[in-house]
């Protein structure tokens, strides 16, 4: 029984070295990729959807509302090009759809300070005390930083049954986040690479 464990553990630590570590580099350039469902809602028993070709858009200017431009008609575009290639329909609001979808984007600016720890600098090292005895206490070598992220949010609704229950169910949710670079390309690319993903990772949403 000894020997059983030795040789189990023996494995274990084999397959751990040979396990390959993932690329960060490819961790953090793309957006993180997360979607929800309804577990009550049979997708097949919808044929018909509308979108909107704008975008509501979310940022830190209160003037900021919609997005009309050519970077919103490529992303309701790839959304749109996702629900037909699982058997769905474009039809317009008009027509009565039995799915409706809602496209958000959403774009934060976090600006923080980091405060190094007591034995920064190592091997010598300042206590914040020698700076003087005034309030308040700071290090003089703090760092600010900012960071601006990205998100783009899409909700499958359910117009089909609205009549039926007095509301609009939301059935589906897909929710892009990562962070901003300086390249608006860059940005849109990793947006769209997203949508496909977030229709990959949900094999159910399917109209037969």
């Amino acid at each position: 029984m000894k020997k059983f464990s030795h040789l189990l553990l023996l494995a274990l630590i084999v397959l751990a070295a040979c396990r390959k570590e993932p690329d960060l580099s490819s961790l953090s350039g793309n957006f993180v990729v997360q979607t929800d469902r309804d577990p009550n809602t049979d997708f097949t028993s919808f044929k018909t959807f509308y979108i909107s070709d704008t975008v509501a858009y979310i940022t830190t200017n209160p003037k900021d509302s919609i997005l009309t431009d050519n970077t919103a008609k490529q992303l309701v575009a790839q959304i749109r090009k996702n629900m037909e290639a699982r058997g769905y329909t474009y039809v317009p609001r008009s027509a009565k759809p039995d799915l409706g979808i809602n496209t958000v984007a959403v774009k934060d600016v976090t600006i923080g300070v980091v405060y190094p720890g007591y034995w920064w600098g190592y091997p010598g090292y300042w206590d914040p005390w020698d700076w003087g005895w005034y309030y308040p206490y700071y290090y003089p070598w703090a760092t600010t930083y900012s960071v601006t992220t990205g998100s783009v949010i899409a909700e499958i609704i359910d117009v089909k049954h609205a009549q039926a229950n007095q509301k609009l169910d939301v059935s589906w949710t897909m929710n892009l986040n990562g962070a901003l670079g300086s390249s608006s390309n860059t940005n849109l690319q990793r947006a769209l690479d997203g949508i496909d993903q977030a229709f990959v990772q949900s094999p159910y949403l399917k109209a037969q």
